[in-house]
């Protein structure tokens, strides 16, 4: 065997172990912190109907919403595709897969201004949303 096939089979070797170490195990605490959700996060919900029409809504992050319907009742719109409703100026839209109806449903589209992101999502999830519930800590700066 040649020196370089030597150094070629050394290299990946050192690769392969490389590969196959673990990241540092999370605690069960940390664990928990990440899978809790918002405590403004109420039940889900099968769907949302409205009288007339969505009465304001306000992005929470990149990949959800809260709109507010007739009632003043609020709920989070989980998203999933590629619009980015924190970059929506003036308006988004909800289109209802049944067409034409006063629900909305998981499955249905939120649109957003196309001017700087594709635009669309599905709604994932429909929350019930409890504004007056305590907002969650930030994380200690480290």
């Amino acid at each position: 065997m040649s020196r370089n096939q030597k150094l070629i089979l050394a290299a990946c070797a050192a690769i392969l172990v490389a590969g196959c170490t673990t990241p540092p195990a999370l605690t069960a605490a940390q664990v928990a912190e990440n899978a809790k959700p918002d405590p403004r996060q109420g039940e889900e919900v099968r769907n949302i109907c409205f009288t007339q029409q969505i009465r304001s809504w306000r992005a929470l992050d990149r990949r959800s919403v809260i709109v507010e319907s007739g009632g003043r009742n609020e709920y989070k719109l989980d998203l999933v595709g590629g619009c980015q409703p924190d970059d929506a100026f003036m308006s988004i839209g909800l289109i209802s897969r049944v067409g034409g109806g006063s629900c909305l449903e998981s499955g249905d589209k939120l649109v957003t201004d196309e001017r700087f992101n594709s635009g669309a999502c599905m709604i994932r999830k429909i929350y019930k949303w409890n504004k007056d519930a305590a907002k969650p800590e930030a994380p200690a700066a480290g």
